[in-house]
């Protein structure tokens, strides 16, 4: 069974006007394009991208955000502007749903939460805007076809960012067997960076009471913000792997208060981000409720299944996906 999905059958069919040209359907493993260009996907391969990838962030967390919208033009050609425009929004359903989670146990702040999200939101609006630009950038010849410059350039980008998050995991999986077997405890020198950041006394400075932080730089945060809230609007990620250590170690906020900022912070992130890409045309609703079915459901799952999937091995499978996924994104740009 498949399903159209309108936004990016629009999108594809501005794209690529050779297929409407062409004037006959083509068909790959899990999507069909109509002779008039319509882009119909796999109902089945949405629903088990969307349970595992939900199942995979619920277990192992970093990294898996950033399989979705890769995912989504690899398995149903979906147009990396509508893949990245429809994860955010689809995000935005998700983060609520954590947030309602999250909210009996009240640690949250949100003072730094709107200050982060002040330098988030003109992070987001310059990775939207950077879509924009690729989505209108034209075609260049590559190995004798022709291929899409947005195709490219975000293809190559997100294997960079897979490589060096699979590359983390698996000396990460590695350095915890190590520790195992040897009974060595690990150290990590992001404390003694976050001694020195939180020393910065650029004003204006601001007090965190509820983190427990009595003087900080505003920039500090800002700066946050705008790195986290760029990855989300030019990738559709929701840059929790830079903003939770970054809260941590740069910002000096406690573990448990930086998980319900961050799920907050995510919430009117995901909004604003969610809201932006659709005045850009980059949403497409069928796929967005899809998404969001799927994806609680997998994280439910990964829940369930948390203690029996993490561990060494299974961390050395979920970097093998990682790798993996790389190895097709290049197939489909140099095939």
């Amino acid at each position: 069974m498949t399903i159209t999905l309108p936004t990016a059958s629009f999108w594809l069919k501005y794209l690529h006007p050779e297929i409407v040209r062409l004037g006959k359907p083509v068909a790959g493993w899990f999507y069909t394009i109509s002779a008039y260009g319509d882009l119909s996907v796999s109902l089945l391969g949405l629903v088990f991208l969307g349970l595992g990838v939900g199942l995979l962030s619920s277990s192992f967390g970093v990294g898996s955000g950033f399989l979705m919208t890769p995912f989504l033009n690899l398995v149903g050609n979906i147009p990396y502007n509508v893949a990245i425009g429809s994860d955010v929004a689809h995000m935005l359903g998700s983060s609520t749903l954590a947030n309602l989670r999250q909210r009996a146990l009240g640690y949250v702040d949100y003072k730094l939460g709107l200050l982060l999200f002040a330098g988030s939101v003109v992070g987001v609006e310059i990775g939207a805007r950077l879509v924009q630009v690729l989505k209108f950038a034209g075609e260049i010849s590559l190995l004798g076809h022709q291929l899409g410059i947005m195709q490219l350039v975000l293809t190559v980008i997100y294997a960079l960012l897979l490589g060096w998050i699979g590359t983390m995991v698996y000396r990460e999986t590695m350095a915890s067997t190590r520790a195992e077997t040897m009974g060595a405890p690990t150290e990590s020198p992001a404390v003694m960076a976050s001694s020195r950041l939180q020393t910065i006394n650029l004003p204006p400075m601001v007090s965190l009471p509820v983190s427990g932080v009595e003087s900080i730089s505003l920039w500090l945060i800002l700066g946050v913000g705008l790195a986290s809230g760029l990855l989300t609007g030019f990738l559709g990620v929701s840059g929790a792997f830079i903003r939770m250590p970054a809260m941590i170690y740069v910002l000096g906020v406690p573990t448990v208060v930086s998980l319900g900022t961050n799920l907050f912070e995510l919430l009117i992130l995901a909004a604003y981000a969610a809201f932006t890409h659709s005045l850009k045309g980059n949403v497409d609703l069928v796929l967005i409720i899809i998404l969001l079915i799927t994806t609680t459901v997998g994280s439910q799952m990964g829940i369930l299944l948390q203690k029996k999937l993490v561990g060494p091995r299974s961390l050395q499978v979920y970097t093998a996906i990682i790798f993996l996924t790389i190895l097709l994104m290049i197939l489909k740009v140099i095939l």
